[in-house]
């Protein structure tokens, strides 16, 4: 089974979970924050450091807090986490203009996507390029300057991004859910990790019932 046929055999399952998240009352920039967070970390810590984080006011403790997670440069990203929280930053529609037109603390063109898909998960117009989703564009695992001359160039972006969109639309899904799905596929295959549900952006996932939105056409 490839990426499409498994994202269009799941294409509830994905509706679903992305439109859990976009009901949750988490706040615009709490779900930046976990953008911030998840850069160049491993999941399980970014997790963990996000939902320790959420709990601390001083940008001291708050580096603390992603420090004692194990997320990679907890100081650097509680400095751009205090700043969002001081901004209070609201990505609009297009998101592909809001990108290109606007630097978030901490967000390049690969996080800043991240973060408006999981403020919009159903209706965002642009996708997050990391590097799980590159390996599968590429079919072999880039090499870091590979990924640095991606994530630098929103040209670069923009072209590898088409493709994403493009098989999104073959399928039927919104680009955030589609490229879940990928993830999760990609994940699953070579790496034989489980999919995942991202629970722990529903601020009470027990008390979500699904089916909630993919019956909605």
């Amino acid at each position: 089974m490839n990426r499409q046929e498994y994202a269009a055999h799941n294409r509830a399952k994905y509706i679903d979970w992305a439109g859990a998240v976009a009901d949750s009352p988490l706040t615009i920039v709490e779900r930046l924050e976990f953008a911030v967070v998840s850069a160049h970390t491993p999941m399980r810590a970014a997790v963990a450091g996000w939902r320790a984080a959420r709990m601390c006011i001083h940008m001291e403790d708050v580096a603390e807090a992603l420090y004692q997670a194990g997320v990679l440069a907890p100081y650097n990203k509680a400095a751009y986490i205090d700043r969002l929280r001081e901004e209070q930053p609201v990505p609009t529609w297009p998101y592909r203009s809001y990108r290109r037109e606007v630097k978030l603390p901490g967000l390049g063109f690969c996080k800043l996507s991240f973060g408006c898909c999981l403020v919009d998960p159903l209706g965002s117009d642009v996708v997050c390029l990391d590097t799980h989703i590159l390996q599968v564009l590429w079919e072999r695992r880039p090499t870091a300057a590979e990924v640095r001359r991606v994530y630098t160039n929103l040209f670069q972006y923009e072209t590898f991004e088409r493709v994403l969109v493009r098989e999104a639309e073959e399928v039927g899904l919104p680009y955030f859910p589609y490229q879940w799905a990928v993830w999760d596929w990609k994940r699953a295959k070579y790496d034989h990790r489980p999919v995942s549900n991202h629970s722990f952006l529903w601020a009470n996932p027990s008390d979500i019932q699904l089916p909630l939105f993919s019956s909605l056409d």
